[in-house]
């Protein structure tokens, strides 16, 4: 007997199928910066034509993984939630193998940026995030299960001034572990994640990398930083 169930498998298999495509997939990707980019950036960044950018950008807003703004005669795009940046990494990451760029230096050296340090939606992912997150569990800020703890609550505020009890009537979750796509291991995610991304941006202890999700360590950010970079991972 042939059993069916109506209620997910339509929905899922929409959703499997706007990733379907590696030209889509790219968008998705940049888009993980957390911005909103016009088309024409995306055409530019990915090197695709107006009009090919514009059809899968169209696949991908109709699948509800992206969400279209228009400002004027601009047409902003930008991933429709940080629940679909979360499954996007999370996605990668269980995908294994990664596609290869092109064989130049321009983008081996994006590569090498991108692995290092990058932005997950808002929070930050990569070799540093993942340092990020082995070391607030190793200083007992952060739980097993992804929880504050009280040592936590008044290190995130002494260390880093972020008021841990502020976020934690917000209907997103305040912690989340978020598989990281090129490390295998977990960063940190949901609202804390976004404010220590936030806040290391503000001490431009990290700095934006033009037209990418990829993040600079400054020198001052590895000063004030030594204690995250010097933590070993171990953990998943």
């Amino acid at each position: 007997m042939t059993r069916s169930h109506p209620e997910s498998a339509p929905n899922i298999a929409a959703l499997a199928s706007a990733l379907a495509d590696p030209t889509r997939v790219m968008i998705c990707t940049s888009l993980l910066d957390g911005r909103a980019w016009t088309l024409t950036e995306l055409s530019r960044a990915l090197a695709v034509p107006m009009s090919s950018a514009s059809e899968h950008a169209s696949i991908l807003i109709e699948r509800g993984v992206l969400a279209e703004r228009r400002q004027g005669r601009h047409r902003y795009v930008q991933l429709a939630s940080a629940d679909i940046a979360c499954w996007l990494e999370y996605t990668g990451a269980l995908a294994g193998e990664r596609v290869e760029s092109a064989p130049t230096l321009a983008a081996k050296t994006r590569d090498r940026h991108l692995l290092e340090a990058r932005t997950c939606y808002r929070h930050i992912a990569g070799r540093l995030g993942v340092q990020i997150w082995a070391a607030v569990t190793a200083r007992g800020w952060v739980d097993d299960t992804a929880t504050v703890t009280e040592a936590g609550v008044a290190g995130f505020a002494k260390v880093w001034g972020i008021d841990v009890a502020s976020m934690a009537s917000g209907s997103r979750p305040l912690t989340r572990r978020c598989l990281d796509w090129t490390e295998r291991r977990t960063h940190l995610g949901g609202w804390l994640g976004d404010a220590v991304c936030e806040e290391f941006l503000d001490r431009t202890w990290i700095t934006r990398r033009r037209s990418s999700r990829a993040l600079t360590l400054t020198s001052t950010g590895r000063d004030e930083l030594d204690w995250i970079l010097d933590t070993e991972v171990t953990q998943l």
